[in-house]
């Protein structure tokens, strides 16, 4: 299990990265416009959520020490960036959207469960 969610973290955090990218170049985020501050302290968690969740998960394949600790903290950081992420679509509701972070929030819990329940640390 710990390797399935080492790949999930480094998968999610270059999906994070690129969807965050497409919607930039895309234009498609209104509210550089509207609310220049929040979202880009929002960009900044992400990113910092989507670069951890890879470092962590790279380091974790490796077995390095920090891998399982900096695994741990980006996917506490990932169950709060999809918790958001799902109230946001729900309030627009955007059914499909809502669900696939329910999804991605059911994941992220249950690789979260496991890595606290590792006694091998």
């Amino acid at each position: 299990m710990k390797r399935a969610g080492s790949v999930f973290c480094v998968i999610v955090g270059l999906c994070m990265l690129g969807i965050w990218s497409v919607l930039l170049l895309a234009g498609q985020v209104k509210e550089i416009g509207t609310e220049p501050f929040r979202i880009a302290a929002h960009l900044i968690s992400e990113g910092m959520t989507a670069v951890l969740l890879i470092l962590g998960g790279l380091l974790s394949i490796r077995e390095h020490v920090l891998g399982k600790k900096l695994r741990l903290v980006s996917l506490g950081m990932l169950l709060y960036s999809v918790l958001v992420a799902g109230g946001y679509y729900l309030q627009l509701k955007d059914a499909a959207m809502t669900v696939m972070f329910g999804i991605l929030f059911t994941a992220a819990a249950l690789f979260t469960a496991f890595d606290v329940a590792d006694k091998d640390r």
